[in-house]
């Protein structure tokens, strides 16, 4: 336990629904179009751009395309790997806290903890699902949920954004 600890990234909360909300410029569910890896100008770091194709805007302002850009990646034989980097695949459906990065150009709001995926199962209403794996929360809340309804999570981000 330890030893997963000294390889958590430590991220600082809160990081509940209505503290992300607030912080985030955008908040949208949408679905994970493309990525692709390339080291950052002056070389030294891998950054991966995600686009994602908006299914709902939950606050701010979506274009058809919003492109996001998180820490690490592959390039060619080379990996990097930034603990507490939120994780996309193509195809996936999710729900991101955003903040402006550049324009036109996102970052997950207290990385991973601002990454919700979306998941179904025959029979049940959809779920939201957080990963808090290689994350350690300095000012988090012992009753931040990282599993709700989909339903749940769209309320509560509306409820906060309307204020």
């Amino acid at each position: 336990m330890l030893f997963a600890l000294l390889l958590a990234a430590t991220v600082r909360g809160p990081a509940d629904v209505e503290s992300l909300t607030g912080a985030a410029d955008v908040v949208v569910r949408a679905q994970v179009a493309r990525r692709s890896s390339a080291w950052a100008p002056g070389g030294g770091q891998i950054f991966t751009t995600v686009v994602l194709r908006p299914i709902e805007t939950w606050k701010g302002d979506a274009a058809a395309e919003v492109v996001v850009l998180v820490p690490g990646g592959d390039v060619g034989e080379l990996s990097q790997t930034v603990q507490g980097a939120p994780a996309f695949e193509r195809g996936e459906e999710v729900v991101v806290f955003l903040r402006h990065r550049a324009p036109q150009i996102f970052a997950v709001e207290r990385m991973s903890l601002g990454k919700f995926t979306v998941f179904a199962t025959p029979g049940h209403d959809a779920r939201a699902l957080r990963d808090r794996r290689f994350v350690s929360c300095v000012g988090c809340g012992t009753a931040e949920e990282d599993e709700l309804s989909l339903d749940e999570l769209r309320a509560r981000v509306l409820a906060r954004a309307r204020r």
